[in-house]
């Protein structure tokens, strides 16, 4: 992702009142799964933009539709806020409205749609384990709700979807 894109997405979600902080450069880090922590698989998307989004197996390969790049865009209550772009090219993002919202994306930054408020957690004993909750910062920005990326409730168990977030629920958390 180009320091110019991240700079213009800052700016856009500076005007829609997002509070970032001037951004230092981003930083992308290198491709890696999203993994469910519930269900132990990966989040996978097939189609472009993201409507066919699953849980699978993870790969021990580069996978074009499974792998994801993490860009940290700034913070907002002491939280990252980071945009997640698969290795084939699509960000991670939510699309609708607020009584009919879902996982999407097109890699626009209109509402800071693309944009997740990152929540760290620990799961385990031993070892404990770090992992995240991602609260869609665009949900928030755009329609005032708390809305996460989930595994909870979904046909089949463990399909990602958009859901009710919890910062304690096995079925909210990610490794990656």
């Amino acid at each position: 992702m180009s320091a110019k894109f991240v700079r213009i997405l800052t700016a856009i979600l500076v005007a829609l009142g997002a509070g970032l902080p001037a951004a230092s450069p981003a930083s992308a880090v290198s491709y890696r799964d999203l993994k469910s922590v519930q269900y132990n698989s990966c989040v996978y998307a097939y189609g472009d933009p993201l409507e066919d989004i699953y849980a699978k197996s993870c790969s021990t390969t580069p996978a074009a539709n499974g792998n994801w790049s993490v860009t940290n865009v700034g913070s907002h209550n002491n939280h990252s806020l980071w945009v997640l772009t698969r290795q084939g090219g699509k960000c991670l993002g939510i699309g609708g409205t607020a009584s009919n919202n879902y996982l999407y994306s097109s890699c626009t930054v209109t509402g800071s749609k693309n944009v997740w408020e990152v929540f760290p957690t620990t799961y385990g004993v031993d070892p404990v384990r770090k992992s995240y909750v991602l609260k869609s910062f665009g949900a928030y920005q755009s329609w005032g709700q708390h809305k996460c990326l989930t595994f909870s409730g979904a046909k089949g168990g463990n399909r990602p979807q958009l859901g009710a977030c919890s910062t304690s629920s096995k079925t909210d958390m990610i490794f990656r």
